[in-house]
């Protein structure tokens, strides 16, 4: 939480141009793979450890806020990738660092050339998801309850 502070109060603080705007959405999609990272090894590691806490969580990322969140996490991981590796050229070229706004902008545009297209075949398999359960007189909003998933179910 400290680290989302950090971003914050420095992102007021300072203000720059593409170069700041960069870092900004550079350390953004930094901390959303982390939070992502972080619900991924927890939910994985209840596969062992609480398997009715497992099977839960896959009911419950079935949501469509999850599904939603999924693109998120997609967009912050190409970002964070192609950012990264204009990052990596200027550093190994270090006069190219003249070129940072035209080098951002190129970023900022093959980021939304790559992400729409993905984007909106993410959202279609999110819309017939809710199109089947919807079929089945079910809504894809519902949030499953813990307590459908007693631990009992799971005990050998």
């Amino acid at each position: 939480m400290a680290s989302l502070a950090l971003t914050i109060r420095e992102a007021v603080r300072y203000r720059g141009r593409s170069g700041h705007y960069s870092w900004l959405a550079h350390r953004l999609s930094g901390l959303a793979i982390l939070g992502f990272v972080v619900i991924h090894v927890w939910d994985t590691a209840n596969a062992f450890f609480a398997p009715h806490i497992y099977a839960w969580s896959l009911a419950l990322f079935k949501n469509p806020l999850f599904a939603l969140g999924e693109i998120g996490i997609m967009a912050a991981v190409l970002y964070h990738a192609m950012n990264g590796l204009r990052i990596t050229l200027l550093d190994f070229k270090p006069n190219w660092w003249l070129y940072q706004k035209q080098s951002a902008a190129i970023v900022w545009i093959l980021f939304f050339a790559i992400f729409i297209p993905i984007a909106i075949l993410m959202f279609s398999g999110l819309l017939g998801h809710c199109s089947e359960m919807a079929a089945e007189g079910l809504s894809c909003w519902t949030i499953p309850s813990l307590s459908d998933f007693p631990a009992s179910m799971f005990s050998n």
